[in-house]
Order: C-alpha cells, then structure tokens, then sequence
C-alpha cells in the first residue's frame, strides 16, 4: 500500500506562489510554511477489505416503506412515524404517485433488510407485506440475493414486534448485513 501520510517544510515554495500571484516580478521573501498530506485511497484500500470480510452494512436503515398501487402517502407517513418512534430507522420516498419497482430500487440502494409494503385492499383487512431482502459478497461486491419470495402477511398493529423479534434486527446491533 505504501505510506498514507507524508508531510514536511515547504518555506519557499508559498512565497514563490505569492510573488507570482502579485506579478511582481521580484524574488519573494522566504515565507515559512508546513504541509501535510493524507492519503483517503490508501486508507481505503486497507480499510474496504475488512469492512467486507466483516459483511458490514453500509446504512442503518432497517425498514424501507413501500406503496403498492395508490400512493398511500398519508398512511405510509403514519407507519414512518410509528416504526421510528418504537426505535427502528425507517425511509420512504415521499412522492405520492410512485411505481413500486422506483420503491424497491431506493431501498436497495441503502440495502434495507425490510421493505414493508402497503396496499389499499391489505390495509382494510389490518395488514401489511414484508419482504425480507438480503444481500452476499460475490467477488468483493454486495449483491442482492434474488429470491421469488414475494413476503409475508403481518398484522399492521403487530409490525413492530414482529420486526423486533426477527434474527435480523436482534443481530443489527453489531452492524453485520445479515
């Protein structure tokens, strides 16, 4: 990897810069200067490996909620609000028309182990859709494991403990993608 910081004197080098700046021409007086550099990249290299031998999770986000058909935005602000205060971190989109696959991808992209979905004819019987995503390292990249499950019915005023009671949640603590 190399060194991933370095540093040192630099005295004249500012006043050269200051004398052309001021164009005039002259030999600049010796300023005195330090410098130091830190490599990120470098740092990087060496961090990236560990963090995926680890499988760590690169958001705390836990549950993503998703709308099926109508955009159900009020009553998708009203779960936001409920999971967040019971101590899940949740996200949603908050557009009102929205197509499910724009849904999913979002939370995807945070790689969200739940996507609770909401439907008009689910909500009237009390319910909701959770699907549980999960992602593997394949080569030293994450990628979602594709899976035809298409989730399960939970009772929506059940949803929070039974968030709570998976081995997903119990384990997010240690900040491990499960």
């Amino acid at each position: 990897v190399g060194s991933i910081a370095a540093g040192g004197r630099y005295d004249n080098l500012v006043g050269m810069f200051t004398a052309a700046a001021a164009a005039e021409g002259k030999k600049a007086p010796g300023l005195p200067c330090i410098g130091v550099s830190i490599g990120l990249d470098r740092i990087f290299a060496i961090v990236w490996p560990k963090w995926v031998e680890k499988r760590m999770q690169s958001k705390e986000t836990m549950v993503y909620v998703l709308a099926a058909g109508d955009g159900l935005l009020e009553e998708r602000i009203a779960l936001v609000q409920e999971l967040r205060e019971a101590g899940i971190k949740t996200d949603f989109l908050a557009k009102r028309k929205l197509k499910l696959t724009a849904q999913f991808m979002a939370g995807e992209k945070d790689e969200v182990p739940f996507a609770v979905i909401l439907g008009g004819d689910e909500l009237k019987e009390g319910l909701v859709t959770v699907k549980e995503q999960k992602w593997e390292f394949v080569d030293g990249k994450k990628t979602k494991v594709q899976s035809a499950d298409q989730g399960m019915k939970v009772r929506r005023d059940e949803l929070i403990s039974w968030i709570k009671q998976t081995p997903t949640y119990q384990g997010w603590s240690s900040g491990r993608l499960i």
